[in-house]
């Protein structure tokens, strides 16, 4: 996934890798506010991976404001399925109009993975199927592919080559201790620098290349020879 060329390929990595828990259907990106413009909803998504009428259908129609798996991702951060999105929704009518539509394409349960960002956005990738009832095991294995998926993503939307000149040279430091192994605190001794600083250092690499964790932002830096 992490060589995939745009959001089709990464779609289809996750695609492959998940069909094995009866998902044949992803969504993602950034989660739209019930208020935010209709014309302003297309830069959020990410990738798109559902039948092409019901995609058609669900955009066109502005369906985005009256999803209920969109209205608890207002305010939920733990990963959550239809159903229970479905369940919990203020309005019983937009459960049958999302849901009832929704199955007409096969796409009966799902699977929810939210992920704050650093901007204080929530990211979110749904993945859904005829019957979808993951294990824990299964639902680690989606947090983590939804988690490498929106960070690839999330990276092709910032270049890391342009992020890799604004990197500081304090912040490539704490990048680097990070990168060996240490701790926050360990690193803020290394650098005679207080830990919160190092802390603030880390977030400011994360959001200049785009990555979702430190691990991740470890990764990237390694990849595009940021770090050696």
């Amino acid at each position: 996934m992490g060589t995939a060329a745009d959001s089709k390929e990464v779609a289809a990595a996750m695609l492959r890798a998940s069909a094995a828990f009866g998902i044949s259907a992803i969504f993602g990106g950034i989660v739209p506010s019930q208020t935010l413009p209709r014309r302003a909803i297309a830069s959020r998504i990410l990738i798109q991976e559902f039948p092409r009428d019901w995609a058609d259908r669900y955009n066109s129609r502005g369906y985005v404001y009256r999803d209920p798996v969109v209205e608890r991702l207002q305010t939920e951060r733990s990963p959550f399925s239809w159903r229970e999105a479905y369940d919990a929704a203020a309005s019983s009518a937009d459960v049958l109009l999302i849901g009832g539509e929704a199955s007409e394409f096969g796409l009966e349960n799902g699977y929810v993975v939210p992920i704050s960002l650093l901007d204080g956005n929530v990211a979110a990738i749904s993945f859904g199927g005829a019957q979808i009832d993951p294990s824990p095991d299964d639902r680690s294995l989606l947090g983590f592919a939804a988690s490498y998926a929106l960070g690839t993503l999330l990276q092709r939307r910032f270049s890391a080559s342009r992020a890799c000149g604004r990197i500081s040279a304090r912040e490539y430091d704490c990048l680097l201790w990070s990168a060996e192994g240490k701790t926050d605190w360990e690193i803020s001794v290394i650098l005679g620098i207080s830990k919160s600083t190092v802390t603030k250092h880390i977030l400011s690499v994360r959001e200049k290349l785009g990555a979702v964790t430190k691990a991740h932002a470890i990764a990237i830096a390694l990849r595009e020879k940021i770090l050696r």
